[in-house]
């Protein structure tokens, strides 16, 4: 998969349904926030000491786009990941 970042964070293009997402972050961020699409579900997840958290996959459909986001105001830095399905 390749790789997106911008200045802050950084994780994959792509993520599998039910399962996680790597994301890192910069120095100065101790959460990264994740909405499903246009809806207004937000889930904020703390960053532990080593800048990488580990997030997982909300259970939407494939296709589905998630933000995934650091900073507040005019720090906000925001990435978009596409839900891919699993191929068995």
């Amino acid at each position: 998969m390749t790789t997106q970042e911008g200045e802050g964070i950084r994780t994959t293009g792509a993520a599998v349904q039910g399962g996680t997402m790597t994301v890192e972050v910069g120095p100065n961020d101790s959460t990264v926030e994740v909405s499903v699409g246009s809806s207004d579900r937000t889930q904020s997840i703390p960053v532990p000491p080593g800048k990488t958290a580990v997030i997982p996959v909300p259970d939407v459909p494939a296709g589905t786009v998630l933000w995934v986001s650091v900073g507040k105001g005019l720090r906000r830095r925001t990435i978009l990941v596409e839900v891919i399905a699993l191929l068995t």
